[in-house]
């Protein structure tokens, strides 16, 4: 069982995306009264129409995420426009800390996979509360920051968007660092395609594109589903697939107990194995800028986090 907590836009959106993919039975999460039930309700009709056999509820009570190998956390407060990621964080913070309690009581052994902003600070959050092992806690961060590179890269070049590996490292926010060596088209290395100031461009729009979305419509919603059900597929069929994802460092790139987006390997254990990546010297500047930022957003934090040995 997959269960999704927050039933709002992005977690309701979540489970159509998962349960038009036929994954496995779904329990929706609300603490608003009705809310996951009629959204189940809904999304069953659905399933119904396409002749797929799967069981959709909604519950107010972290108790029906028993048995669940795998839980989304979808729940607090998104973006409005003006804000950025970080803007959220202190208003989000205390509903991530209970929403984690209750998995760490209900679901202890699922992988959790972390969807709310600012998310590199709330997957830590996460990490921290429910003791999980850095293997089964993580966010969906770059999986749809690189699907806007993509889209990006393919539109520039006129290529299908098939054709474009995307990499990003970094914080999910104003400095992630799209990596143009490293993002690849056809196997082509898009430093080879582009030059330099071009591809500042296309970092540019990567980095403001959600910004744009919500000052039109209010809310990204399709993306972030869709990146979340790439994920949840490399899980649930152990595909050991080599995305970008935000994971605790324990060492890596000479960071320690940090959240960030970085390279992973995918499969049922969750993050397998972090893959680290020779950056140059500008590079590895800018993943300071990254670190540093999230360090001192997690010293502002508002609540109290458990220690971790």
């Amino acid at each position: 069982m997959i269960s999704i907590i927050g039933s709002g836009k992005i977690g309701s959106n979540v489970a159509v995306h998962l349960a038009l993919k036929g994954f496995d039975d779904l329990t929706l999460i609300d603490v608003i009264q009705g809310l996951p039930q009629g959204e189940a309700m809904d999304i069953q009709h659905m399933l119904s129409a396409y002749g797929i056999d799967l069981e959709v509820r909604g519950s107010n009570d972290y108790k029906d995420i028993e048995g669940s190998s795998l839980v989304i956390v979808a729940a607090g407060f998104g973006r409005k426009p003006g804000q950025t990621r970080l803007d959220l964080m202190n208003s989000n913070a205390g509903i991530i800390k209970e929403v984690c309690e209750q998995v760490k009581k209900h679901a202890p052994d699922s992988i959790l996979l972390m969807v709310t902003n600012p998310l590199d600070v709330m997957t830590y959050i996460a990490y921290r509360v429910t003791g999980f092992p850095r293997e089964r806690v993580f966010g969906m961060s770059g999986t749809l920051d690189g699907s806007r590179l993509r889209h990006f890269v393919a539109k520039e070049l006129g290529v299908s968007v098939s054709s474009v590996t995307p990499m990003i490292i970094g914080e999910h926010g104003e400095n992630m660092l799209p990596l143009a060596s490293y993002t690849t088209v056809g196997g082509i290395p898009l430093s080879k395609l582009v030059d330099k100031a071009k591809f500042q461009e296309l970092v540019t729009k990567t980095r403001g594109v959600a910004a744009e979305v919500i000052a039109k419509k209010g809310a990204t919603i399709h993306g972030p589903a869709a990146a979340v059900t790439v994920l949840v597929d490399a899980i649930l069929n152990d595909r050991k697939a080599l995305l970008n994802a935000s994971a605790l460092l324990n060492g890596e790139y000479g960071y320690r107990d940090i959240v960030m987006d970085v390279p992973v390997i995918i499969g049922k254990k969750g993050v397998e194995k972090i893959v680290e990546l020779e950056l140059t010297q500008e590079e590895k500047a800018e993943l300071q800028k990254s670190y540093d930022t999230l360090r001192d957003a997690i010293s502002k934090l508002n609540i109290e986090l458990p220690k971790r040995g």
